[in-house]
């Protein structure tokens, strides 16, 4: 069980990472997900966790608080 746990963890901070790496990291600055190179059903996981927020229009992206580890 505790593979399966770290299997989704890095999946998750893989996909994180990606989100970052494009730049969306606001509603302004969010990407669609062929943009991404992410999955609709991966990204909708993703905001399903609470790890990325959607768009009205459909794009995605990760919120960022403290601009920090952004």
């Amino acid at each position: 069980m505790a593979e399966v746990l770290a299997g989704f963890t890095v999946w998750a901070w893989r996909m994180k990472r990606k989100l970052k790496k494009a730049k969306a990291t606001s509603e302004e600055t969010a990407k669609n997900p062929e943009e991404l190179g992410i999955s609709v059903d991966a990204l909708e996981k993703l905001e399903k966790w609470g790890l990325v927020k959607r768009t009205k229009d459909g794009r995605y992206y990760i919120q960022c608080k403290d601009k920090k580890h952004c």
